[in-house]
């Protein structure tokens, strides 16, 4: 009797290992989707992206699925798509408990770096690089391999950037009413910056340089091009090989000793600190001159041009050179989103096929701009499409997986807000290292707090409320906080790329 119990139990055994085999094997190559010739067969694809405010502005009995872009998606592209979205709220919660169900999307968006790692290294997520081979040839021309390799783990590809478009955020705005009327030459230099801002106070009595830095993390733009002049406008500056924190060296010092000059002789706002927003400082032309986003200077100007002055009364000026040669904005950060495909989806082959599509010209065309002579049209080769038919699809976003040039340039355009990004475009943009890093955790999950310390210190020693003598003394602190830990810990990935 123990011998037949002990058959039958290797018996089920075996059973079950060969159940499992084939199982596992289904999962690895998606089961029956490719045909003999290698056609893929199955057609259905389901893809879950972020929370996006286009859901909210469709008309009538149109969503996500139903409406005359995504009707040419799914007839160009011949699969039948069905689109998800993650909450608004607690997405990652969401991803979790999706991934831990079994019931999986084809293509998934992940917000954030954290959790795009985290989950990778867990093995939720299927490895890419012979799916983008074979499926996704298109990637080649949207990704260079350095931004690709950003999302490697182990030198394994998870997932596709959510790539950002954008390439430059903020630039210092003057009030070009005010520079005529003085017969003030833009400042190149930072003696001329600092003659310049003497000049307005001493012949207008207005504030020169405004700021709002109250905002959690605003400090570190609202002064990005000054610091740039010592070379410590990023969070990190490269020193013999190795990364380094700019907020703890010399050069970011002597770069809060100018400011606290500044600020004492009323060259700078005197509430930069508690400031939320300057735009009405600069409408009013209370203010010559800040550090503001594109979007802003032409909510300026149109205010401006509202009041009865002329449009174009604020532009971006060249970023001045210090005393090194250095300037510049920050370069804007690499996508903190991916586009993964998880381990369990049931069509992986399919969802790395429908992702090449969405690469294509022709589809970006189509979510870039809608239908042809409905909702755009073409004139000597070029789109053509009025702000008018732009705000009919303004849920068109929905269906990107990254942002392309010319999508974002047409949205600008359409808004009008082209014309102040283009400005900002021909300033030297400082690259941070950093954001080519995958997700350390010393590094990662300490910046923000690291970063806000930084900031709450540096606006106390602007405005004199600590005494410069003590930078050491904010140097240490700053390392026990975890700084020299977070710098060590990046500087293992950096030092071996």
């Amino acid at each position: 009797m123990k011998k037949r119990s002990l058959s039958l139990v290797g018996m089920l055994l075996i059973v079950a290992l060969i159940v499992a085999a084939c199982g596992s094997g289904n999962n690895e190559s998606s089961g029956g989707n490719i045909s003999e010739s290698g056609e893929i067969t199955n057609k259905k694809v389901k893809l879950m992206r972020t929370y996006h405010a286009g859901l909210e502005q469709f008309k009538g009995s149109d969503n996500i699925n139903s409406n005359k872009l995504y009707n040419l998606l799914k007839e160009w592209s011949g699969y039948n798509i069905n689109y998800e979205t993650l909450p608004k709220d607690n997405a990652s919660q969401k991803i979790s408990v999706i991934l831990a169900s079994g019931d999986v999307p084809d293509l998934m968006h992940i917000p954030g770096k954290s959790d795009y790692f985290k989950l990778a290294q867990q093995g939720s997520f299927e490895p890419l690089d012979d799916l983008v081979e074979k499926y996704i040839p298109n990637l080649s021309s949207v990704f260079s391999k350095e931004q690709l390799d950003a999302a490697r783990l182990d030198g394994v590809l998870y997932g596709l950037p959510v790539r950002v478009a954008q390439k430059v955020g903020n630039g210092v705005l003057i009030h070009d009413g005010v520079f005529k009327e003085l017969g003030l030459k833009d400042p190149t230099t930072l003696d001329e910056m600092y003659n310049v801002l003497k000049t307005i106070k001493e012949q207008k009595n207005i504030i020169p340089l405004t700021a709002a830095a109250s905002n959690p993390g605003s400090f570190m733009g609202a002064f990005s091009p000054i610091s740039s002049m010592y070379g410590v406008g990023n969070t990190t500056v490269e020193k013999d090989g190795k990364l380094a924190f700019s907020w703890i060296q010399p050069e970011y010092k002597t770069f809060l000793e100018t400011m606290n000059k500044w600020f004492k002789e009323g060259l700078i706002d005197q509430e930069f600190a508690i400031n939320k927003d300057v735009k009405d400082k600069m409408i009013t032309a209370t203010a010559a001159m800040s550090v503001l986003y594109w979007a802003d200077a032409k909510i300026i100007d149109d205010a401006i041009a509202g009041k009865g002055g002329t449009l174009n009364s604020v532009r971006y000026i060249d970023p001045p050179v210090g005393a090194n040669g250095q300037s510049g904005v920050p370069e804007q950060s690499l996508a903190n989103s991916f586009v993964v495909i998880p381990k369990q989806a049931k069509n992986k082959e399919g969802a790395a096929d429908y992702y090449n599509f969405l690469l294509e010209e022709k589809t970006d065309t189509l979510i870039t701009f809608g239908i042809e002579n409905e909702d755009y049209t073409v004139e000597d080769g070029k789109v053509v499409q009025t702000p008018e038919q732009s705000n009919e699809i303004p849920w068109r976003t929905l269906y990107f997986n990254l942002d392309t040039d010319t999508s974002f340039n047409a949205r600008l355009g359409a808004k009008g807000f082209l014309p102040y990004y283009n400005q900002l475009l021909e300033h030297k943009q400082n690259r941070e290292e950093t954001a080519y890093a995958p997700f350390i955790e010393a590094y990662d999950t300490k910046l923000t707090e690291l970063s806000n310390y930084v900031a709450e210190n540096s606006i106390k020693f602007i405005m004199g409320n600590r005494d410069l003598s003590e930078f050491d003394a904010f140097v240490s602190e700053f390392n026990a906080k975890g700084g020299q830990k977070a710098i060590d810990e990046m500087n293992e990935w950096f030092t071996s790329k």
